[in-house]
């Protein structure tokens, strides 16, 4: 498994237009972050994780080739508005993308995008879509490929959205809160990529003592920090972590064998 992390800042990516603190002006590319998504390559299938409201730019940086299927972990603009770009990839594979979401985020997905879901769609050259609602483990089938993924209760500030969990690898992002069922389903994880939004405390995002908190609880091998503000200096925060917990940046490739 190849996970590739295409974005790794908060909802309004850093640089944050206008600003002028140490973290905006940094030299350190790992300090220049788009908005947060992943894409995981395992099984023979490529499985994109939220279409970033940065996916266009995000496509062309990493030369991404081929995505079998979308993960939308929820509905809000920095991890949905990139959706019509995906019609970038259904007209050159000739096919519809199957869409995987929950229940609660599928009304406000076909809200804003209904019309990329038309059965005409690939004649017409719009985005066509396939709405797959779950709300347990599922199997995506491909080509002859099959990977397992299981979606993973968070709490989102009033919100529950989805994680999912594929093989030894969880992706949490916009991550307060986590019910004790969810981290039972992350045991034994190789991986653990969560969101650690800045050091105070934060209505809806866990901060950095609530994303340590939840790493103690699940207890991965690794752990990446993702969906971080401009308040969080990558080469600061990455010398005061323990060697298992690691600072994500743009275009971060983790190998799991």
């Amino acid at each position: 498994m190849k996970i590739t992390f295409l974005g790794t800042g908060t909802s309004q990516g850093i640089p944050v237009p206008l600003c002028e603190c140490d973290v905006c002006r940094s030299s350190d590319p790992r300090d220049k972050r788009l908005r947060t998504s992943a894409l995981v390559e395992t099984g023979g299938l490529s499985l994109l994780i939220d279409t970033s409201i940065d996916f266009r730019q995000q496509v062309l940086r990493s030369a991404i080739k081929r995505i079998d299927a979308v993960l939308l972990t929820h509905h809000h603009f920095d991890h949905l508005f990139g959706l019509d770009d995906i019609r970038a990839f259904t007209n050159t594979q000739r096919a519809a993308m199957d869409i995987y979401t929950s229940p609660q985020c599928e009304p406000e997905v076909m809200r804003r995008f209904g019309y990329a879901f038309g059965e005409r769609n690939l004649d017409w050259g719009l985005p066509a879509l396939t709405m797959k609602v779950v709300t347990d483990t599922f199997t995506i089938r491909k080509n002859g490929a099959s990977v397992d993924v299981t979606p993973i209760d968070v709490g989102h500030g009033k919100i529950t959205i989805y994680g999912f969990r594929i093989g030894n690898f969880a992706y949490l992002t916009d991550c307060k809160t986590l019910p004790d069922h969810s981290v039972e389903r992350l045991q034994g994880l190789e991986v653990l990529a969560i969101d650690c939004l800045r050091y105070t405390e934060h209505p809806t995002h866990a901060c950095l003592s609530e994303t340590l908190a939840h790493i103690a609880r699940i207890k991965p091998r690794r752990a990446i920090l993702i969906h971080m503000s401009h308040e969080i200096k990558h080469a600061v925060l990455e010398a005061d972590l323990p060697d298992h917990i690691r600072v994500g940046y743009d275009m971060l490739e983790v190998v799991i064998d």
